[in-house]
């Protein structure tokens, strides 16, 4: 079978049967400037392409946010933390990670790898081997699966560090494979900018904790992804740790355990005594109770969000 019929084969595949919103597929060399350890071919040694796809949040489930955070529904976190940021999500994606990996070995004997994805698995902090979301830092991913999504053409990079897509914003959930494939590749999206973070600030402002610096502040990291070179806000991750995981009152919905941290930059000492107080849950994949903040994923503008949020009064904004 010839490159193209390939490639189309993977994207109906995962645009048909495993009902994906978005594909895209970039060289493994177009991520060749990532950390040691966490390029393609560190992870698959014949790495040639790697295979990127989304879902959108739904709707509904990004407003039932919305009613937790502008209506105190607390209630609505559970409905937001099972649909759109957890449950559904994570296993919708690792099935259709694993479903792809079968597909192509057993279909064209392909060697392949299938990464780790969601927020489960979004962020390993420094100070703890507990497996938690904290924001889109990725510390915890073998491989930067934001990074490849905007190497593969289906977002640009926003100055929250969620991947932005034209479509949906930043509110899409990504999946990735890395196979031994030679297929045909997409460029990076090199349109119109979808985050200026010169004249949108709503990221930054939206944040309760002020983990994401304003572009004034002059405080960001540099990404370079298949040769283009990225500016994003340099991410506190421990002040965005306490209100993704609620370890202030002010942020823990309906699972209030006392403030278990002081001030908006917390030491990694301080979140690490923070989470040997923090309860067992049997309601998570990984048994430590969310609160999930995500202000800024939700509040971005991009991706239509006045069409679908504003007018329709899902949200009455900020």
């Amino acid at each position: 079978m010839d490159k193209h019929q390939l490639t189309q084969n993977i994207r109906n595949f995962l645009l048909g049967e495993r009902k994906m919103d978005l594909v895209g597929i970039c060289p493994a060399e177009a991520l060749a400037e990532e950390p040691e350890g966490k390029r393609p071919t560190d992870i698959l040694g014949c790495c040639r392409s790697v295979i990127v796809f989304g879902r959108r949040l739904l709707n509904g489930a990004v407003q039932a946010q919305f009613r937790r955070l502008e209506d105190g529904m607390a209630f609505a976190e559970s409905i937001y933390s099972t649909y759109g940021l957890e449950l559904i999500p994570n296993w919708t994606m690792a099935l259709s990670t694993f479903y792809l990996a079968d597909y192509l070995e057993n279909t064209f004997g392909a060697a392949t790898q299938p990464m780790g994805c969601g927020p489960e698995m979004g962020t390993l902090p420094k100070n703890t081997p507990l497996p938690m979301f904290a924001g889109p830092n990725k510390d915890g991913l073998i491989m930067d699966i934001g990074h490849a999504a905007v190497a593969a053409g289906l977002a640009q990079p926003g100055w929250s560090n969620f991947p932005i897509t034209r479509e949906y914003g930043p509110r899409v959930q990504f999946g990735c494979l890395l196979t031994d494939l030679e297929l045909e590749y997409d460029e990076p999206d090199r349109g119109e900018k979808l985050c200026d973070p010169e004249k949108c600030h709503i990221c930054a402002d939206v944040c309760p904790m002020h983990a994401l610096p304003p572009k004034a502040s002059g405080e960001k990291s540099v990404w370079r992804i298949a040769g283009e070179t990225y500016e994003v806000a340099k991410h506190r991750v421990n002040a965005c740790t306490v209100a993704a995981l609620g370890l202030r009152d002010e942020f823990a919905g309906i699972r209030k355990r006392g403030d278990l941290v002081e001030g908006d930059d917390p030491t990694d000492e301080e979140i690490a005594e923070a989470m040997k107080k923090f309860p067992i849950s049997n309601c998570n994949l990984d048994h430590y109770p969310k609160c999930n903040c995500n202000r800024c994923q939700i509040y971005c503008p991009a991706g239509k969000w006045q069409k679908t949020f504003g007018d329709t009064g899902l949200s009455r904004g900020i």
